[in-house]
This record gives C-alpha cells, structure tokens and sequence, in this order.
C-alpha cells in the first residue's frame, strides 16, 4: 500500500467509515508488529502493543493531518506506546509465582510454533537495536529502505549502511553457529 492510498483510507476512517479501518489494520498489521518487536525484543507484548497502537489510531484519528506520511504518523503512535510500555514494566516489582505460599505455581511455557528460530535468536544477539529494526521492517514486514528510512526519521544512506552491515554481522555469527554444531 503506498502513501497516498493509506492518506485516503485514514481520512475516509476520520469520516466514520469502518471499512477503512479494516483496509488499514489489515495492510500495516504485519509491520506494526514487526516494528514494535524489534523495539521491546518480546513476542507478547509486541502483539499487545500492535492492538494498543490500532485502539489509539482509532481514538486519535482527529488529530491526524490528512495529507500528511500516515505511515509515519502510525509509527510514531506506536513507539511511544512501546518505549511507555518498557518504562512502566520497568518500574514494576515482579512477584514469585512458584512461591508455594501464593497457592499456585507458573507452568507457562511457550508454545513450540512460536519458539524463535535461530536467526531471530542471532539478530536479537548481535544487533543493535536500530539494525534490528531495520533488518526487521524490511525482511519480516517487507518495507524498503526509503519506507524504513521516513519511518526511523534517517537518511536512506544510513539505512542502507545499517542494513547491509546488519547482514553481514549476521551471516558471519550464523556461520559461526552452524560450524560450532557440526
């Protein structure tokens, strides 16, 4: 979906019309994900903070400027959502769930399909954060560059340097991994 495509359907969404927002969730929704995962690094709240980003599109809509990057606008929503969401977690004190004296113990473990892969495990390890996001955006969610570089307020030159030094780093640890299995 281009930028002018997501600029009509989110006036059109300003206006009331529901479908809109169905055409809007159902294009971004990969990305959102993608982008919010390479932030906070955790599967689970990635997907509440996707849904949060969408509950906040649809009470902010007002305050869009019809005409304006859309795509960059719903970015935004979402990274600060998320950046919120880490500092409030932070700010958290975790309780013991298999203390005995509570009544219950924790026997949650993550499902096998969605267990990371070892080239998740290797970007979460070896990037920084802005190469996880860009790698993420663009091979995850399919974004170019240029999309990744107004998203991230970047110059596509950075962009593309952090992209392709990302994969480089990658291929150099996966090997790494693969020849220590052997």
């Amino acid at each position: 979906m281009d930028r002018t495509e997501l600029d009509y359907l989110f006036t059109k969404l300003m206006h009331g019309d529901e479908d809109a927002f169905e055409k809007i969730y159902k294009e971004t929704k990969r990305g959102v994900f993608s982008f919010v995962y390479s932030i906070c690094n955790d599967y689970y709240t990635a997907e509440e903070m996707m849904q949060e980003t969408y509950i906040r599109i649809r009470s902010a809509i007002n305050t869009y400027k019809p005409g304006g990057n859309a795509l960059a606008w719903m970015f935004t929503i979402a990274k600060n959502l998320t950046l919120n969401e880490i500092a409030k977690r932070k700010r958290e004190i975790p309780t013991d769930l298999e203390d005995p004296a509570l009544g219950y113990q924790a026997s949650y473990t993550m499902p096998e399909e969605e267990e990371e892969g070892l080239l998740v495990s290797l970007v979460k390890k070896i990037l920084n954060p802005d190469e996880q996001q860009i790698v993420m955006l663009h091979v995850v969610s399919g974004f170019k560059h240029r999309e990744i570089a107004e998203m991230m307020h970047k110059p596509l030159g950075t962009v593309l340097w952090a992209y392709n030094n990302a994969l480089s780093k990658l291929k150099k640890a996966y090997e790494k991994e693969i020849g220590d299995e052997k």
